[in-house]
């Protein structure tokens, strides 16, 4: 007989594009099928941090580096409301470095069962030159990744009649 699988904490990289909030949308109803802790995860990339220095030295580096965590502390309040409408316990942490080695690593440090996040992220060009984080993380990781593609079914009927409607 196989053994049930047991997922006590699920990680949730969160960068705000859309493929983020949609496998938050999922690790939600996962969480609430096996009682999960969430831990919702951004990471401020240093490469970024690096970028916008460049282009507006006068703001300097922790000016920059400030925003970017503001901005992942604003993308995690908006997920996190998904788990607290729903009872869940979750966790928020804002991490600095490269992306793929801190989802890695929090993965290992927060002893998470799963993985879920978007197949895109909010990388553009960069993407191009040292390939997707996504595809990164699951040639790091031991850990079992459900990869987001789309919303969940209900919330893609649910779009589409609120489209619909709007025609």
């Amino acid at each position: 007989m196989i053994d049930p699988i047991h997922i006590a904490r699920i990680l949730v990289p969160i960068d705000g594009s859309e493929f983020s909030r949609y496998a938050a949308e999922h690790a939600v109803r996962i969480a609430q099928a096996y009682a999960s802790e969430l831990v919702f995860l951004h990471v401020v990339d240093d490469q970024i941090v690096g970028q916008l220095t460049h282009a507006a030295p006068e703001n300097g580096e922790a000016r920059a580096r400030e925003r970017l965590i503001e901005q992942g502390h604003m993308y995690l309040r908006d997920v996190t409301r998904l788990a607290e409408e729903r009872g869940l316990p979750h966790r928020e942490v804002v991490a600095e470095g490269d992306p793929c080695a801190v989802i890695c690593d929090t993965a290992t440090q927060s002893s998470a069962d799963l993985i879920v996040m978007g197949k895109h992220g909010r990388r553009g060009a960069r993407r191009i030159l040292i390939g997707s984080i996504t595809r990164r993380v699951t040639e790091f990781t031991e850990l079992p990744i459900l990869i987001v593609t789309r919303p969940p079914p209900d919330m893609r009927a649910s779009d589409a009649t609120t489209t619909h409607a709007a025609s």
